[in-house]
């Protein structure tokens, strides 16, 4: 790669960095780091701040102003009057806040954290990993249609290599160029069909993500109706982006190999091109990843469900299922390292569109991000174990090569 690439590509890296915490900030301003108590009366909602005593988790708290809460005009007279001297109120929640005026609290961010129930942390943490193996399986069998067969043991050291990569230089993709060099050295005149299965994997694995959101949008009634056109849209086009590169007829009015023709690095692209078109011959062996890559997006449902009950929300799975592929569908485009920012932003507010609270959205997607942090850190180990020190080489190799 030349001096100016490489600026450039370390300039737009800088930008998605700063991008992805502008997000993460804004995200910080919209929490509440102090416990509080908001009488909600049609579109009106007004809160004061101050401490709650009991599980916020119940029916009902106790609630204490902080010290010289003056409340606006509005409160229930009796509430307020106790607010402002200093006493404790008791409150309940209504079983009707759609429509009659009622109480809502949010307690502080750090009391939410707190107060997790650790043991749904580890049923999280279990969902991650049954889904981690319906991916290195997929890629697995990918291989295999690529004339570079290797070991599922294999395959699962090399995919957690390439998350260990991942991660620890953030916003690369270095870690997938090592699954894939890694093992077109036991295939070595197949580089570039090794490279399309890593390619195959991830937009298959995207589509299917899609897919699952327009389902879940389109029979969950007005619970994502907001999101219903944009996601069923999204999904269509990816469809129809598949159907115009793979089909016969479309390519040849369209002229997509007289296109290949003219762009840069053209035979590493035909390679690619003849890749995927024999994946296409292989109908039975798709569906089957397309089943795994459902599971796959399934467990990572279940393990955000885990850690929702967790924190004490209440949702159905459909609930979680459309939450997850909404979220990650966005956060896969590289608008920031590693969707950093973005998938908080997404989820507090589905969180926040399905009834719950934004604040709840944000700590389960922080800690869904901390226990996959601690999954991929975790395949550093594969590093220690014997051909870590080839592992090594060949990503200091391709870093300096690109």
């Amino acid at each position: 790669m030349s001096q100016p690439s490489k600026t450039r590509a370390r300039l737009l890296s800088l930008l998605r960095l700063c991008f992805a915490l502008a997000l993460l900030a804004f995200v910080a301003s919209m929490l509440p780091w102090k416990d509080r108590l908001n009488w909600v009366a049609g579109k009106s909602k007004l809160e004061v701040s101050g401490k709650i005593e009991g599980k916020w988790r119940g029916e009902s708290i106790e609630f204490e102003a902080a010290p010289g809460s003056v409340l606006p005009a509005g409160w229930p007279d009796q509430t307020r009057a106790a607010l402002e001297r200093g006493e404790r109120v008791r409150v309940e929640r209504s079983p009707d806040e759609a429509s009659a005026p009622h109480y809502e609290w949010q307690p502080a961010m750090q009391r939410v954290f707190r107060e997790i129930e650790s043991r749904w942390l580890w049923l999280a943490m279990g969902a991650l990993l049954v889904s981690a193996v319906m991916s290195v399986t997929r890629w697995w069998r990918m291989l295999a249609l690529a004339g570079c067969p290797t070991s599922w043991l294999n395959a699962l050291r090399l995919t957690f290599l390439g998350f260990f990569f991942n991660l620890v230089v953030p916003g690369l993709t270095g870690g997938d160029v090592i699954k894939a060099v890694m093992v077109v050295r036991e295939n070595p005149q197949r580089r570039a069909d090794a490279l399309v299965t890593v390619i195959v994997d991830r937009v298959l694995g995207l589509i299917v993500l899609a897919g699952l959101a327009s389902l879940v949008v389109l029979m969950t009634g007005d619970m994502f109706h907001e999101m219903r056109w944009p996601v069923v849209l999204c999904f269509l086009a990816m469809l129809v982006g598949t159907f115009v590169f793979l089909h016969p007829l479309p390519r040849r009015a369209l002229g997509i190999s007289r296109l290949l023709d003219k762009l840069p690095q053209r035979e590493r692209l035909k390679s690619i091109e003849r890749a995927l078109l024999e994946y296409a011959k292989h109908p039975g062996e798709m569906l089957l990843a397309v089943v795994l890559s459902i599971v796959n997006h399934c467990g990572i449902a279940a393990a955000l469900m885990a850690i929702g009950t967790a924190f004490g929300a209440q949702m159905s799975f459909p609930a979680y299922l459309g939450i997850m592929a909404i979220a990650n569908t966005v956060s896969s485009l590289p608008i920031a390292p590693s969707g950093l920012g973005v998938g908080e932003v997404l989820i507090g507010y589905l969180f926040h569109l399905l009834g719950s609270t934004q604040p709840l959205g944000v700590a389960v997607s922080v800690t869904y991000r901390l226990l996959t942090v601690a999954l991929n850190l975790a395949g550093g180990l594969f590093l220690l174990l014997p051909g870590g020190k080839e592992v090594r080489e060949e990503f200091e190799h391709e870093q300096q090569a690109g």
